[in-house]
């Protein structure tokens, strides 16, 4: 966390009061909360003016939440980790690295029920998702998804007999539908029940 944590800051306007606090935190103006100190006055001819005066204090983030969360549940284990915080159009991303074989059996039920937990505890801001990952097994797993996607577009294509897929959850059955997309011909769902739900490929 940035060592400048609370500042006062002057404007001619509340904006522009609140946008300079923004700059010298270093931190999104949803991520600052601010306290008026002084309302401010235009005066006239430029006299007698008064600027906005404004308290900002830099709120902890999302992801700084988050990764505390996760940093305590690895303690715990006796791990001493240091996660990171990345931002994407709709999620935090936060990553640790390491070997993580142990906490990775059965295609990583147990790093998404951490990750429910962690979201649980913090809920969500904005609309945004908070998403776990350890030893880069996320992207090693879209990657798979994206492969296996593929090769079932191409049997579909070639057959014109759907192809109904092994069980997901949200996040997985995302990917896959996001590549059958690529596909003019094709069209992807998801049957089922959660925790049961599949996606299937077929034939527009």
């Amino acid at each position: 966390m940035d060592e400048l944590e609370e500042i006062e800051v002057e404007g001619q306007t509340l904006e522009e009061a609140k946008l300079r606090a923004e700059g010298r935190l270093g931190a999104l103006m949803e991520d600052i909360e601010f306290t008026i100190l002084q309302e401010g006055k235009p005066g006239m001819l430029g006299l007698f003016s008064r600027p906005w005066r404004v308290r900002a204090r830099r709120r902890e983030s999302l992801g700084e939440r988050a990764a505390e969360l996760v940093r305590a549940f690895f303690v715990e284990l006796g791990m001493d980790v240091v996660p990171t915080v990345s931002r994407d159009e709709d999620h935090v991303l936060v990553s640790v690295e390491g070997d993580f074989n142990w906490f990775l059996r059965r295609r990583g039920e147990a790093l998404d029920a951490l990750q429910y937990l962690v979201a649980a505890a913090i809920g969500k801001k904005g609309g945004e998702r908070i998403v776990l990952d350890v030893g880069g097994y996320r992207a090693q797993r879209r990657l798979a998804l994206e492969k296996m996607a593929r090769e079932v577009a191409q049997r579909v294509r070639e057959s014109g007999e759907e192809s109904v897929l092994e069980v997901m959850p949200a996040s997985e059955r995302r990917i896959i539908h996001s590549v059958v997309q690529e596909y003019p011909d094709l069209q992807s769902q998801s049957r089922g029940e959660d925790p049961h739900r599949q996606v299937v490929v077929q034939k527009r």
